[in-house]
């Protein structure tokens, strides 16, 4: 046999089928693949690989090996006896049939008898098998680790089926489940070199050495074999049993002939159960096959089930394989049980484990089973009693089971709960059953209709136990959750799974609640007692669109299916109701199915986005990661996309951050594509860069920044980028062993840059990009290792220390800088509240749940001061979803700010919002090259940071002393005017006054909604600041300024400085500063002094001029004498204490005419007499004197 290797890689081998062309033993081939044994759903117990002689001659498997390997992982083929298996030395005849049994678990039944087994444990929907010529591994694996040659030339056979990187051909084989096979066409014969032209899916039939020949081309043996049959006996008369006599391979010339009759078993003639039969049949010449009759005598006697046999001898032209056959005459005299009555009316059967009998219309089959359903009419008439069941035959159906047939089920019934999910609710089925049809035709019970009350978000998981198997009917469904599917990465393509879930029309979203979902328990390794729990909406429906043969219903978020097209068997799957519908749909998909762009920027925004890129490969193959290698035609398609969706959907954001992205050359490359496409379409260069740095993730994805350093204006980029840092590439996880593992896959990047706008104004920041430790196995009570407990407490414990480490280099940048504007961007895999299990989000955000209210114990710690702020909240409630899992919208990806942004006066508000281009859309719309839809599974976040728009205003102020002089200890006052010409407003004002000074009782009056700081001495200078929120256009702001003169600075100037400044842009800064002077100077300094008992002379002056004069009198003076005498004229003496005297104002005063005057103060105060004379007339030639007596 030749076959064509195809890889994403080295295309060139496709021609190296020649290779391996002579091997002997080229003419076995793989037949069959299964690998969903033992898994939910599965006929059978084990994985199986089928091979077949497909040549003419007998073949030896001496020397051989079956090898398995990943769909796409980096282990090789054989890499260990779990993946590899020496077949024994065993020699197929031609047509001949080989089953090897792999592992297995504990649903299904067993396989035959198997010719060979071993513990290769395959997936059960995308892997690679080789048989190889080779007991040794391979050593490659045709994806991330090419095979040379050689070893190419030692493969026999290959299959590569699912999303497989390495196959025969075009492509793989199709994708398995639990529930099929891939068979090779023609019964193992046909073989083009090409697994998907070569191979279909259907439910596994392992065939083994022991199974009838099916030489290729005819030749070799014809062999004849007679089937087993079985039917109700029937209440009178006789029923005929058929019996095919059939070949495997037409009859040759002369035909066949073989003789036949009956024998008893358990059915005997002598009880005239069945009439003795025997004859000779014959096969013409060309034909296959003969049907033989023989009669079965009805009786209305409960009896068991009885057998008898038919035998074939003497045969010519052929050889028997098998020459008997087993006649069952189904008993349908039985005791039957309702079915409401096995279901009854609560969650679990009181005939759980008993044998029963029930009668019902079949309403649909399944591969592993079918459903009854009661007929219209028969029914218990009560609402909590489900009138339909699942019958459970781990394969095909038998024909008897038609929909639309009444039959007769013997079986025992099951409260199925699947063992890979213990918790789940039960499903009440029948298993080990036999079907007999009764009659035939019959229409189907009318569907129940589930309204927006039935199923309702209020009344638990349960509420649709008492339609359970029974045929429902949804009038109007919403879509809630996108049909999925399976991805091939190397071709960037995906194919339909048929699923998705749906809301009752009038019902909301449901959304990811707080909590732990019940009815699972608190997880193991926690000593928490608080942990909230989440009603896993029970009001959501899933639907399989294909299960029972409808047409796969590709549909996204949003789309109604009408006109009661959702109608079919309502089965228990999954933890989910589901609906399997009966035929194909109706959808309207008029009000959404179409991408809808984020929140379009305005020229005041700088904007923000992250994205989840989902596994963002390139088409070169680095052998370190062994990551999927994509076709160029694959990474073209997502380039295509990736641009399409950051141009026209983001609206080219100043900075993105991407996540799950390969290296820098990919991210590099996306940068080169977005900036050529943007040119083509007509606009400006956008000029992205790309920043990442290699982290620590072992399947090489990696985050990054695409920055817009598209100039703004000459020689000004849009974003100026100040550093990338990584940090914490060497952070370790202490383990409870003592050993380490390494913190932080995806270490979180920074970047330090400032945005500028083309009006000049320019805006720091620093942005955080992160992807932290996924949820998988978050709950998984598996035994643990390095000293864990259980995986799930280890991996609860890496993502509570992930988040440790990220609160804390957050709340490291705010101590150093607390001015910082601070940007945290990703894929947090973690809600915005607390799943019970790690509050991931609340540590980093600073509002970490109790310590009871989480599975990790002792967390509760607050790290982050001050808080940051989650955006995904300002979103309204039903947009605060990034991503579907488990058909809940939920967010794992989160945009959060710091306080200094918040309050930054530069920032004018900040706006959330989502492109939904990914999430809600079908797994196939990955398929479509002309949108950006299903790039990913992620919807990117966008973030507007809105800056004040560019103001002028012209501030001025003036300052100005309210006298020119003062006397120490008198008040030293100044005012000054802030005025705001305009003519816009003026925000956040401040004004700033100093004084060359020291005034320790400097006091401002500030105007209404200013705020003046308390002064400040500092050496020689007393400060004051004081702002403002704003000053109006042509408003104006008056302070008053006062403070005490101290005595040390007679003789010198007190000088205010003031100076007036604003956010807003100044028009004239001439006018923002103003200064003013006051002279402290002793008024009193130059007024001549009286001595005790020393006459002045000599004194002289006009009519009314004064002259003054002071004396300081003593503490304890017993009087103070005041004389005028001699010359000539006419005076008058005033005399006062601490001030100088007037006419109106004095403490004593003369009264004698002429010159010749005399005041007499008794017990005179201490400190400063001021003595005034005042000329009546002119006068001249006048002496004054001042006594002190005791």
């Amino acid at each position: 046999m030749g076959i064509r290797l195809v890889r994403r890689l080295l295309p060139a081998l496709v021609l190296c089928g020649a290779l391996f062309a002579a091997h002997a033993q080229a003419q076995v081939v793989v037949s069959q693949v299964y690998g969903g044994g033992g898994n939910s759903g599965a006929p059978y117990t084990n994985d199986f690989v089928e091979l077949f002689n497909r040549g003419s001659q007998p073949a030896s498997l001496s020397g051989l090996s079956l090898q398995y390997a990943s769909a796409t992982g980096t282990g090789n083929f054989g890499a260990g006896s779990s993946q590899l298996l020496v077949l024994p030395a065993a020699t197929l005849e031609p047509g001949q049939y080989f089953l090897v049994g792999l592992a297995g678990g504990a649903n299904g039944v067993p396989l035959p008898p198997t010719d060979a087994s071993g513990t290769i444990n395959m997936s059960g929907s995308a892997g690679k098998v080789a048989l190889v010529e080779s007991t040794t591994s391979l050593g490659c694996n045709g994806g991330s680790t090419p095979c040379t040659p050689a070893q190419l030339a030692l493969i026999v056979d290959l299959v590569g089926f699912g999303g497989a990187n390495f196959f025969e051909g075009s492509g793989a084989a199709p994708a398995l489940n639990n529930a099929s096979a891939a068979f090779r066409a023609d019964n193992g014969c046909g073989d083009s070199d090409d697994n998907a032209a070569d191979f279909t899916s259907a439910a596994p039939a392992p065939r083994n050495t022991s199974s009838l020949p099916a030489p290729c081309g005819g030749g070799g043996i014809v062999y004849a074999s007679i089937g087993d049959t079985g039917a109700a006996e029937g209440d009178t008369g006789t029923t005929p049993f058929f019996f095919t006599i059939s070949l495997n391979q037409p009859a040759g010339a002369g035909g066949v002939s073989v003789d036949y009759a009956t024998a008893d078993g358990t059915a005997t003639t002598a009880d005239n159960d069945y009439l003795a039969a025997s004859g000779t049949a014959t096969i013409a010449e060309g034909s296959s096959s003969v049907t033989i009759g023989v009669d079965v005598v009805g009786d209305s006697v409960t009896e068991a089930d009885e057998t008898f046999f038919v035998d074939l001898s003497n045969i010519a032209g052929a050889e028997l394989a098998d020459a008997q056959a087993v006649g069952t005459i189904l008993n349908d005299d039985v005791e039957t049980v309702s079915i409401s009555a096995i279901q009854g009316a609560g969650q679990l059967s009181s005939y759980d484990g008993m044998a029963v009998a029930t009668t019902g219309i079949v309403t649909a089959r399944k591969n592993n089973g079918f459903f009854l359903q009661t007929p219209d009419g028969e029914d218990d008439g009560n609402p909590a009693t489900s009138e339909g069941i699942f019958v459970f035959t781990s394969s095909t159906p038998p024909d008897a089971a038609a929909v639309g047939n009444r039959v007769l089920v013997q079986g025992t019934v099951d409260e199925y709960v699947p063992a890979a999910d213990p918790y789940q609710l039960p499903l009440t089925e029948l298993v080990n059953a036999s079907v007999t049809a009764l009659s035939g035709g019959h229409a189907l019970p009318a569907p129940v209709a589930l309204t927006v009350d039935l199923p309702n978000a209020d009344d638990g998981l349960e509420q649709l136990e008492p339609y359970e198997a029974m045929r429902v009917v949804v009038p109007s469904a919403t879509v809630v959750a996108p049909t999925g599917g399976n991805v091939n990465e190397s071709q960037a393509t995906a194919t339909s799974n048929g699923r998705f879930a749906v809301v009752v029309t009038g019902n909301a979203r449901p959304f990811r609640e707080p909590g732990i979902p019940v009815p699972d328990p608190d997880p193991l390794g926690s000593s928490a007692t608080d942990i909230p729990r989440w009603d896993f909406n029970p009001e959501l429906i899933a639907v399989n669109s294909t299960t029972i043969g409808a047409p796969a219903a590709n549909v996204a978020a949003g789309c109604l299916i009408t006109d009661g097209s959702l109608v079919g068997p309502l089965d228990y799957t999954f933890r989910r109701y589901t609906i399997h519908p009966e035929g194909a749909l109706t959808v309207d998909c008029s009000a959404t199915g179409l991408p809808v762009p984020s929140r379009l920027p305005t020229a005041d925004d700088a904007t923000f986005a992250t994205w989840n890129l989902e596994r963002f490969f390139d088409d070169d193959n680095d052998p370190a990661i062994g990551e999927p290698v994509l076709t160029a035609a694959a990474f073209e398609r997502r380039l295509a996309k990736a641009s399409l969706a950051i141009r026209g959907y983001l609206h080219a954001p100043d900075v993105v951050g991407v996540v799950e992205v390969e290296n820098q050359a990919v991210l590099q490359a996306l940068a080169a594509r977005i900036n050529a496409d943007a040119l083509a379409a007509g606009g400006p260069d956008p000029g992205y860069t790309a920043h990442l740095l290699e982290g620590n993730d072992v399947g090489g994805i990696d985050v990054g920044f695409l920055v817009k350093a598209g100039e703004v204006s000459a020689g000004t980029p849009r974003v100026d980028v100040l550093g990338v840092v990584q940090h914490g590439a060497a952070e370790v996880l202490q383990n409870p062993d003592g050993s380490t593992s390494l913190l932080n896959d995806r270490p979180p990047l920074s970047l330090d840059a400032v945005v500028h706008f083309a009006d000049g104004r320019s805006w720091p920041f620093t942005a955080i990009v992160v992807h932290q430790r996924s949820l998988n196995g978050v709950d998984s009570d598996e035994n643990g290792s390095s000293g864990w407990l259980t995986l799930g407490q280890r991996v609860r414990a890496k993502r509570q220390a992930q988040a440790e480490f990220l609160a804390s280099l957050v709340d490291g940048m705010q101590a150093d800088d607390p001015a910082r504007n601070v940007i945290v961007m990703g894929d947090f895999n973690a809600f915005e509240f607390n799943d019970g299990l790690v509050d991931a989000m609340g540590t980093v955000t600073g509002l970490p749940s109790p310590d009871a209210q989480t599975a990790v114990d002792g967390d509760g710690v607050d790290l982050v001061e001050p808080d940051l702020s989650n955006l995904t909240l300002l979103a309204d409630p039903e947009q605060r979803y990034s991503f579907v899992f488990d058909y809940q919208a939920q967010s794992l990806d989160h945009v959060l700010v710091n306080e200094a942004l918040v309050d930054s006066p530069l920032v004018a508000g900040l706006e959330i919002s989502h492109a939904r281009i990914s999430a809600d859309f079908p797994e196939t719309a990955r398929n479509e090259d002309d949108t950006p839809s299903r790039l990913s599974d992620h919807d990117p976040s966008v973030l507007l940071v809105r800056l004040a728009a560019l103001r002028f205003a012209d501030l001025s102020v003036e300052a100005e002393a309210l006298a020119a002089t003062v006397a120490p200890g008198e008040a030293l006052q100044f005012s000054a005017v802030v005025a705001n010409d305009g003519p816009d407003d003026a925000e956040h004002p401040g004004a700033g006054f100093v004084l060359d000074a020291a005034l320790a009782d400097l006091a401002v009056a500030a105007p209404a909604g200013w705020d003046c700081e308390a002064p400040v001495v500092d050496g020689g200078s007393t400060t004051v600041a004081c702002n403002a929120q704003a000053l109006a256009a042509d408003e104006e702001a008056v302070f008053a300024l006062s403070a005490t003169a101290p005595g040390a600075l007679e003789g010198t100037q007190v000088t205010l400085a003031a100076a007036v400044t604003a956010q807003t842009e100044d028009t004239d800064l001439d006018n923002n500063s103003s200064g003013a002077a006051i002279l402290v100077e002793d008024p009193y300094a130059g007024i001549p002094v009286l001595e005790d008992g020393v006459s002045v002379r000599g004194q002289a002056g006009t009519a009314g001029e004064e002259l003054v004069y002071r004396i300081d009198v003593p503490e304890g003076a017993g009087q103070l004498r005041l004389l005028s005498f001699g010359g000539s004229g006419d005076v008058t003496l005033y005399v006062a204490h601490d001030r100088i005297p007037t006419a109106n104002d004095f403490d004593g005063r003369s009264q004698r005419p002429g010159n010749n005057e005399t005041i007499a103060l008794t017990a005179p105060a201490p400190g400063t007499w001021f003595v005034k004379l005042v000329g009546v007339r002119a006068f001249r030639n006048v002496s004054v004197r001042a006594t002190l007596g005791n």
